[in-house]
């Protein structure tokens, strides 16, 4: 039987774009979604293998449905600005590739896909419909089954009538009557408000339809749910036929246009420019491309042919001859999440052959690593906390002072820190080494652990060329070892006291709640922003300060500028501050306790932030908000665990302002700095030219704003909103403050022509950050990029010295065996657990290491204190 493949453009486009981190051409031009949903296709055309092919697409918001009910869809946020370019260049990769490309004013995808399967589907013609959209699901027929996207762009679930019930526990005929009753959110359709999808497949399983339903609405039990029933008739046959796929549009199309034709002379200059070149050859391959020579693309093929899952060697070839002075490749395979995070299968390149090993053979996998001259990986960390549960030790990092472990994703985040994901199809573009994806998991990883090599060697060269190997081998390598200590230790919490404070901040949640209701005069979704720009803008007349595309702007930054115009705008705020504690914290903890030892174990990330600084993650421990009453309470939860007596933190002070004042080398700041003086006050004093003792708290308050402000290159604008004064004020303020400190003027305007000559900026230790924005046309684009300029090299040389500081201490640490351990890193301090025994050593250990790290031209000044929890210890 023959076989049509329809796929859900706008679907795909989105999910790939999501799943994928941002790719641009040599132009500019973002690509990361088109890349995603070019890999899916090789894998369609793999798996499904089409005689014929047609992509939809929904061409614009206004349908017949946004006629019937305007509202439909009116939830949903605008495209990202990096996926809206990419509709159209898809498209226009698409008839390249000779795929036949619909779209239709005035309706969405989902009634192309519905019409063109209603149309061909036939007992000679299988019909295939690709989309991560369930609503399709309705469309399931004998001849047409639809394959739902699950996970990110590979894994796919194909829907067929035999299975569907099974799986969700309704057929294709069910699908709109039960979003008639419980609605779409994604989609705003309202179903009937209170209705769920239990009670919905419960009462359409019971009843068959919606007119059955209401044909037996006195049957039904349940006085508030015939009541949501009642009041809402018009609304759930309203939802029914806003759900409903059409079947039935006018498409004049033959199957003779869905045949796919693609001439490889028009596609390769077209890869060629997005970037696509190692794509080009795959498409050739599944797509059968006309007019060119597949082996015109570096080996690819070649390559593919080398990689045969039976020449795999198994565990028992695993000896000291494989590995001993030999530079090996590491790729694992693993299975569930940190710390319980186990090796299902692992791939050993030693050049010559490959071993595959399974998850029981960790202490033959740990021997290799230890005995090898060096170890390339993708996922060093990983593999680590995956071998050294116990002990992180157990893995060599250097000999003689040499790095033996080449993290080939840590050199690319060294060499672009902007990216999101520094996956293995990135690391073979970035580093020009063939990848090759496939069907079978096992070829991907032997084309992976094959490919290791070549891109370490491309790597290792890439940062001696951008002068950052010291900065991976004396910072980042070291620190992984770090990490992977402190995400061992964890950090204890009391469960008692977090599920007070959960019922206590839920109370208070339910009580601002009921005022917000009070003042507002009625009920309505406070998380919704379009019924509280409804309530704030049209019932209570607040002034309008932004607008969207989709209605009035409720954001945290309006919010702020309302405070005074309603009390409201002081609950809504408190409102909001509270259910974020109590989703992130109080009930997001709950659940990552470990039970036996009531410890958390966060994940610290090394490959996120730009700047160089570390987050956590499952949970985030660095955004716990230190300056408010909730956020402390939320930090008094933590204290040191079973055989130890006090927490200690060590926290550096104003270490971003002594940074400027060394890498500015301005003679005032550095001296206030080296006088002991206050440096907040001192500047209060320079700026308005008062002694010291006259200046008072507020004109302190406004000088600590600017200090802080300068770093990251504020405005007039934005420190007037921030101090309550006009712009005009704040502009001579500002000017008055370079005035008195002039250097800073000039390393800041010598930092923004850097990264204009350069298009990058760097700190103190070499780490790099490119700016591809810093000579753009668009205004608001270049002045963010001169902005990041100004901050950091700041920002970034601070999160070097912490690095640095917390490698040398885990080092005195281990090596004078105390038993008072390492727990945290947020931002600027360093959190242990400690025996009282220890605490004097301790603390010196702490202020003496880290005062000492690096020698500026200002002291680095440590704060050490200890208490019984986490929320005192400052």
């Amino acid at each position: 039987m023959k076989k049509l493949m329809i796929i859900d453009g706008s679907s795909l486009l989105f999910r790939a774009f999501f799943a994928l981190p941002p790719l641009k051409s040599a132009l500019g031009t973002p690509t990361n979604a088109v890349y995603g949903f070019l890999t899916m296709l090789i894998k369609l055309y793999e798996e499904i293998k089409p005689d014929y092919i047609a992509v939809a697409f929904d061409k614009g918001r206004q349908t017949f449905r946004t006629e019937m009910y305007s509202e439909y869809k009116g939830n949903r946020p605008d495209a990202p600005e990096d996926l809206r370019p990419q509709f159209s260049l898809i498209q226009d990769v698409l008839k390249a590739l000779g795929i036949c490309v619909i779209e239709e004013e005035g309706y969405e995808g989902d009634d192309i896909l519905g019409s063109l399967s209603k149309k061909f589907g036939s007992s000679d013609l299988a019909v295939q419909i690709i989309t991560g959209d369930r609503d399709n699901l309705q469309l399931v027929t004998d001849y047409s089954h639809v394959f739902l996207t699950k996970k990110g762009i590979s894994d796919m679930l194909e829907v067929t009538l035999d299975n569907m019930t099974e799986l969700y526990g309704y057929g294709p005929d069910k699908v709109i009557e039960m979003k008639a009753l419980m609605g779409d959110s994604s989609d705003n359709i309202p179903g009937v408000p209170g209705v769920g999808e239990k009670t919905a497949l419960k009462l359409i399983n019971e009843y068959g339809d919606l007119e059955s339903v209401y044909e037996n609405i006195d049957n039904i039990s349940g006085k508030k749910l015939k009541e949501r029933l009642v009041e809402n008739k018009e609304l759930a046959f309203l939802s029914r036929q806003l759900a409903t796929i059409k079947t039935d549009m006018d498409l004049s199309y033959t199957l003779d246009q869905f045949v796919q034709n693609f001439h490889l002379g028009e596609v390769k200059p077209m890869f060629e420019t997005l970037g696509f070149t190692k794509l080009t050859p795959r498409l050739a391959s599944v797509m059968g491309a006309e007019g060119g020579d597949t082996e015109d693309f570096g080996g690819l093929f070649s390559m593919a042919e080398e990689i045969k899952i039976e020449d795999l060697l198994d565990a028992s070839a695993l000896t000291e001859e494989f590995y001993t002075e030999k530079t090996i490749g590491v790729h694992i395979i693993t299975d569930g999440k940190a710390p319980f995070r186990t090796i299902t299968s692992a791939f050993i390149n030693n050049g010559e052959s490959i071993i595959k090993l399974d998850g029981s053979h960790n202490d033959k996998l740990l021997n290799a690593l230890n005995g090898a001259k060096t170890v390339v990986t993708t996922q060093s960390k990983e593999l680590m906390e995956v071998l050294c549960h116990d002990e992180p030790a157990q893995i060599r990092f250097y000999d003689d002072g040499k790095a033996r472990i080449y993290d080939v994703s840590l050199m690319a985040y060294l060499l672009d820190p902007t990216r999101t994901n520094y996956g293995y199809l990135y690391l073979t573009e970035r580093f020009s080494v063939p990848s090759i994806a496939t069907g079978s998991v096992d070829v991907e990883c032997v084309s992976m652990v094959k490919a290791l090599l070549a891109m370490n060697d491309a790597a290792v060269k890439a940062l001696q060329d951008e002068s950052l190997w010291d900065l991976y081998n004396n910072i980042e390598l070291p620190l992984i070892h770090t990490l992977l200590v402190m995400e061992k230790n964890g950090i204890y919490i009391d469960p008692v006291k977090l599920e007070e404070t959960t019922v206590k901040f839920k109370a208070e949640l339910e009580a601002v709640q009921q005022e917000i209701y009070e003042l507002a005069g009625e009920t309505f979704n406070i998380n919704s922003p379009k019924q509280l720009g409804i309530i704030l803008f049209e019932k209570m007349n607040l002034p309008v300060i932004k607008k969207t595309k989709t209605g009035y702007s409720t954001d945290a930054e309006v919010l702020d500028m309302l405070r005074h115009e309603s009390p409201i705008v002081e609950k809504i705020l408190a409102y909001r501050s509270v259910a974020k504690l109590v989703s992130t914290y109080c009930e997001g903890l709950s659940v990552l306790i470990n039970p036996e030892t009531h410890r958390i174990h966060t994940t610290f990330n090394q490959m996120v932030t730009a700047t160089g600084r570390l987050s956590s993650s499952d949970p985030n421990l660095q955004n716990i908000p230190v300056r408010t009453e909730k956020g402390r309470e939320i930090r008094a939860l933590f204290y040191p665990g079973e055989g130890f007596d006090t927490l200690v933190s060590a926290d550096y002070s104003q270490i971003e302002l002594r940074i400027l004042a060394h890498l500015s080398g301005d003679k005032a700041l550095i001296k206030a700095f080296n006088d002991g003086k206050d440096i907040h006050r001192f500047t209060a004093a320079e700026v308005l030219g008062k002694s010291q003792d006259e200046v008072t708290s507020e004109e302190r308050s406004h000088a600590k704003a600017v200090n802080f402000g300068i770093i990251y290159g504020i405005s007039d604008f934005g420190l007037s909103r921030d101090l309550g004064i006009t712009r005009q004020e704040a502009k001579n303020y500002i000017e008055l403050y370079f005035s008195r400190y002039p250097k800073v003027k000039e390393y800041m305007d010598n930092m923004v022509q850097e990264a204009h000559e350069t298009g990058k900026v760097r700190t103190m230790f070499g780490r790099m950050r490119e700016l591809p924005d810093i000579n753009s046309r668009n205004f608001n684009r270049r002045s963010f990029a001169e902005r990041t300029a100004m901050n950091t090299p700041i920002q970034g040389t601070a999160a070097d010295i912490i690095k640095l500081a917390m490698n040398k201490v885990e080092s005195i640490l281990e090596e004078k065996t105390f038993k008072s351990r390492l727990l945290l890193q947020v931002h600027d301090e360093l959190v242990l657990e400690v025996v009282n025994e220890e605490l004097d050593a301790i603390q010196t250990l702490l202020k003496e290491t880290m005062e000492s790290i690096v020698a500026l031209h200002v002291p680095l000044i440590v704060d050490v204190h200890n208490a019984e929890n986490w929320a005192l210890v400052k």
